[in-house]
């Protein structure tokens, strides 16, 4: 199974259920060896990658690791 290495390249995804994941970033956005990430599903996603949930509220990756809901308005 991919991922469960330390030096994974980090990509910023789009996710929505029920877990579909879209790649957003051609290019790796990181490493998950020196920069942060957040976990989803077993997987490391970049900071930046946002789940949509089915509510239609989105969840953001932040730079300290967790994933955090964004304001709607």
């Amino acid at each position: 199974m991919k991922n469960h290495k330390k030096q994974d390249s980090l990509f910023i995804n789009t996710i929505s259920p029920p877990d579909e994941v879209k790649r957003v970033s051609d290019k790796p956005v990181g490493n998950a060896g020196k920069d942060p990430f957040c976990v989803y599903d077993h997987k490391r996603h970049a900071v930046g990658s946002i789940i949509e949930n089915e509510d239609g509220s989105k969840t953001v990756c932040t730079k300290d690791g967790s994933w955090q809901n964004t304001k709607q308005h």
